[in-house]
Order: C-alpha cells, then structure tokens, then sequence
C-alpha cells in the first residue's frame, strides 16, 4: 500500500488546533534544539557549523560594490545563517561560545604555522644581496672619477 498522507486543513477559529499547532511549533523547536546541541558536543560538529555559518558570511561583509544582484544573495545567505546562529546560541549559549574559541585558537595556530614557514622560506634563500643586483656602473660626467663634461665648440 502506498503511504497515504493525511492533511489537516487548519481551523482558526478552533481552539483546539490553535493550541495544537502552538504545541507542534513549540515540539519542533525543542527538537531542532537537541539537534544543534548534538551537533555542538563534538569539535568536528563545532568546526562544521562554523564552516556553514561563515559561507553564510555572518562573521564579514555581505557588500559586493556595484553588484547589487550579489549583495542581495549574500544578504539572503546572511539571512539564512543568522537564524542558525540564533538556534545555536539558544539550545546551547556554552557550546557555541566554545566553537568561537575554537576557531579563534585555530586561526591562531595556522597564522603561526604562516609565519614560521615565511621565516624559514626566507633563511632557505638568505638575505637579499642589492649591490650584486645592480650593476657596476661608471660615476656619470662630470663627478670626479668620471668622464669630463663634453665641451661644444664655440663660434
């Protein structure tokens, strides 16, 4: 047998299936919670809600100057990513803070690794010799060690 599907239509005037559909809301809502809160007890949870939130550009500009067809996509994206922010912080204020520290240590540790890896780059190569980068060239005329002055002929 097929799945049949049973659709209620919603009366408004009912006060039962306002307090029912008051209640299914109030049902989803806390289970989206226990979703997010799962989700966040992991660090590879914390780190891939992190990943989403910033494709949705929460944590930078949504501005694409002179493209205002982007601006608005991104700000629809923003849009998207704010309201999973804000059920992030509400099923969990300790684990989303906890995520942004994570990130935060991460960002920290990969510029470090940037830097050291510049440093060595840079030793590897050792310094930079200008005087061998340019050529011996004579002092120009006139200066003492240089050619004289070309002397024009009087008429």
């Amino acid at each position: 047998m097929a799945d049949e599907q049973v659709t209620e239509t919603y009366d408004a005037a009912n006060p039962a299936a306002e307090d029912n559909a008051r209640r299914d809301a109030a049902r989803h809502a806390r289970e989206d919670a226990d979703t997010l809160r799962l989700l966040m007890q992991r660090k590879q949870g914390r780190a891939w809600l992190y990943r989403k939130l910033e494709a949705c550009h929460i944590y930078a500009s949504t501005f694409a100057p002179g493209q205002a067809d982007v601006t608005a996509f991104q700000l629809g994206e923003e849009n998207v990513g704010k309201r999973i922010m804000l059920e992030a912080i509400d099923a969990s204020p300790d684990l989303y803070m906890k995520m942004l520290k994570e990130q935060q240590d991460e960002a920290r540790r990969l510029d470090d690794i940037r830097r050291t890896e510049r440093k060595n780059r840079e030793q590897a190569e050792g310094p930079v010799d200008v005087a061998g980068l340019v050529a011996d060239l004579p002092p120009p005329a006139g200066y003492p060690g240089g050619p004289s002055l070309p002397v024009k002929p009087l008429r």
